[in-house]
């Protein structure tokens, strides 16, 4: 077990002595705290740990700053109100304004909070011999569960991404730059070392960086952070929100080809108090930015419904009501961009990908320069807590020269920041160990098309032994009953009713039910152990009078089942559609680890699942079908289902059959026999597989020897070259 820091040994301390007010304000439903837990989509039943630990974190903050700044200024003890009298002072002299009371601050007071002052010194030491590395948002991560953290969207950014886009997008000593989301400050650090870089003084440097953050926390985070590594730095920082900036001078905004006029037209989030407007004078050279990853439905339906007003007001641009935060983020950062300066954002990769992005990338298109599309394999794990693949857009503002090429990188294996940067100097296209890169025609990158997935798709179905899924197989969606309630059984149910086992078959109803990659008859009857439902109601023809199956039907008739809509169109209302098991299910509503399930029970699926009947040449030899289920499983097929399915909110791929036919796949029976050995030894590793890190790595080697085919496919073409 790694020894815990002297910051989080502090913070657990301090909070022990704030629980229990904490705790009290909870049973009370002291409004301060009602408001802060809205603002953090607080749950659970130990919010007031967590609220407490914040409060200990954010007092002890305040303390460092003092300290660094204004060294030997507090008492020892300290005192939570002297701290809070201090902090104001510093960080008025500072230029960062008058920092908003929180309910963080309500807590410290009202627990008689004091801090040892000889402790914070010797803390402030440790933090500044380790000021390299992200120690603060380390913490934070660790004393906060990620639920906290989810709503407000509070995912680090690493230094090494980081370093790639400020290098990237900082090209001048005197460019200003601003992050709109600075968390724990990596961004401002990457920018102020690259502005040094290049020749600037380091107190020009830091003044030539700004910040915005929502969070009162985040943004102590991001001070603290900063001052570690530049005591005199004095970048412009402002707490408040992004998406509420003041109007900016009309000289200003006539720089620019596009007719901008920023107002505000929304309210705050619940939850946070007026602050110092997050204007600034000008328009910036320089935005990088790694946008809160807050999803549409933590967004309040007023906040959506003002922003997508006024942006439609000003750009016609009709934002979805399932767009992420990124949007608006994106949008916003374009109005401050300079005309020729640069963006550099992260998003999830699927931002590209859901239909609700069309509009965004009918935005790019039409107000900005497509530099590069950056994405990142599944399989790394670039962003720590983050379960969706990510990407890095690399943009330049409407006067920029105008590219006729995009640049799509996807990287495998993390090559370097260096690497990277030379491959986008010199926009060369190659396959690299460690990725690929392609060159896209800008006409090729249309509103309706998947750009991450081109990105990761570029060059890769060219090789002629990947075929259409619907020249392999016959895809079917699974059953609709229009009643599953009543049409699917559990085994008690059909024994109340002594139903006839001919007239039931058994059947998967739920994809959960089905955790892993192959679903056998020993599944089927944990099933019946755990109580579920499992027997589909299968009749067909007329019914006696006095048979169970009878006076079931009438049992439904009396619930009114058969004046649903979709039984109706049935010549009789409790016949099934006609099926056979099919060998292999999809999960295609998943909205994590879709699977292709080996159907070995040989049971029924209903319409939450995809049948998938491979050719019976493929049936007929099992090697060859496990091959293609392990085919079917891997991240290049995972990929591929981007391409044709429809994406939704998170990592949902929903998919028709008829898209599914689209779905580009290795043909097992144009692979070598070596080749479909290892592919079925490999899938069954993968089924008797019991942890998730076993499971990754035997996806990593399936996703390889798939690799290795395009590979020597790929070779092999060039040998063939005169």
């Amino acid at each position: 077990m790694s020894k815990m820091h002297p910051l989080e040994e502090m913070v657990i301390r301090l909070a022990a002595q704030m629980e229990p007010q904490a705790s009290l304000a909870a049973q009370c439903s002291d409004e301060r705290l009602t408001r802060w837990i809205e603002f953090h989509g607080l749950k659970g039943a130990n919010i007031h740990i967590t609220v407490a630990r914040q409060a200990a974190l954010s007092l002890l903050l305040k303390a460092l700053i003092c300290q660094i700044v204004s060294p030997g200024a507090l008492p020892d003890p300290a005192p939570a109100n002297e701290i809070l009298a201090k902090v104001g002072e510093v960080c008025k002299y500072l230029g960062w304004g008058h920092l908003p009371a929180s309910y963080l601050d309500s807590l410290a007071l009202e627990t008689g909070a004091s801090i040892d002052m000889p402790t914070v010194a010797h803390l402030l030491t440790i933090l500044q011999r380790e000021s390299q590395d992200d120690v603060i948002g380390d913490v934070y991560a660790t004393l906060i569960p990620q639920d906290a953290r989810r709503t407000l969207g509070q995912f680090w950014t690493p230094v090494h991404i980081a370093e790639l886009m400020t290098h990237w997008a900082i090209q001048k000593p005197n460019d200003r730059v601003l992050d709109p989301a600075f968390g724990s400050g990596v961004f401002l650090l990457t920018a102020i070392k690259r502005l040094l870089d290049l020749g600037q003084s380091s107190p020009t440097a830091t003044q030539q960086v700004a910040g915005i953050e929502l969070s009162p926390l985040a943004f102590e985070m991001g001070v603290v952070n900063v001052l570690l590594r530049y005591p005199q730095a004095r970048p412009s920082l402002r707490l408040g929100d992004f998406l509420v900036p003041q109007r900016a001078p009309m000289s200003v905004l006539r720089e620019s080809s596009v007719a901008y006029d920023i107002e505000t037209f929304q309210p705050p989030l619940p939850g946070l108090e007026p602050s110092t407007p997050t204007a600034f004078p000008d328009l910036f050279d320089i935005i990088v930015c790694n946008p809160p990853y807050t999803r549409h439905h933590h967004l309040p339906e007023a906040y959506k419904a003002e922003w997508v007003k006024g942006v439609e007001q000003q750009f016609g641009l009709r934002l979805s009501r399932f767009s992420s935060l990124f949007a608006y983020f994106f949008v916003q950062a374009a109005r401050m961009l300079k005309p020729s300066g640069r963006m550099a954002f992260i998003t999830p990769a699927v931002v590209f990908e859901a239909s609700y992005s069309r509009q965004v990338k009918a935005f790019i298109q039409r107000q900005l320069r497509l530099h590069a599309i950056i994405t990142f394999d599944e399989a790394l794990s670039v962003f720590e807590g983050v379960d969706t693949a990510a990407c890095i857009t690399l943009l330049e503002g409407p006067q920029a020269p105008r590219r006729d090429q995009v640049t799509l990188i996807h990287v495998s294996q993390w090559p370097g920041t260096q690497t990277l940067l030379d491959v986008l100097a010199s926009d060369s296209a190659a396959t690299y160990p460690w990725g690929s890169v392609h060159s896209v025609a800008l006409t090729d990158l249309q509103p309706r098309r998947k750009w991450t997935v081109i990105t990761r798709e570029a060059g890769r179905f060219a090789d002629d032994r990947f075929v259409p899924l619907g020249q392999l197989a016959r895809v079917m969606r699974g059953i609709a009953t229009g009643a599953n309630d009543f049409f699917v059984l559990s085994d008690a149910e059909v024994e109340a009713w002594g139903l006839n086992p001919a007239s039931l078959r058994p059947v998967l109803t739920k994809t959960r039910e089905a955790p892993g990659y192959v679903f056998d008859r020993d599944d089927f009857e944990r099933l019946g152990r755990e109580g579920k439902k499992r027997w589909l109601l299968y009749l067909s023809g007329p019914l006696g009078t006095d048979t169970p199956e009878a006076r079931y039907i009438r049992h439904g008739e009396q619930l009114g089942l058969h004046q649903r809509s979709l039984v109706q169109k049935r010549a009789r209302w409790y016949e099934m559609e006609r099926r056979d098991p099919a060998p292999i299910y999809f999960t295609y509503l998943s909205r994590k680890k879709s699977r292709f399930i080996y159907n070995r029970a040989g049971v029924l699926a209903l319409n939450v699942f995809l049948y998938i009947y491979p050719d019976q040449r493929i049936v007929e030899d099992e090697i060859a079908l496990k091959a293609l289920l392990a085919i079917l499983n891997s991240l290049v097929s995972k990929d591929a289902l981007r391409r044709v399915g429809r994406t939704y909110g998170g990592d949902t791929i929903k998919l028709e059959p008829r898209e599914m036919d689209q779905l580009p796949v290795l043909n097992p029976l144009a692979l070598e026999e070596v080749v479909r050995n290892r592919l079925a030894d490999l899938f069954d590793k993968l089924c008797a597989a019991k942890s998730d890190d076993v499971k990754e790595k035997i996806r990593q080697a399936i996703d390889e020897t798939v690799a290795g085919v395009e590979m020597l496919r790929a070779s092999s073409s060039r040998s063939d070259e005169p």
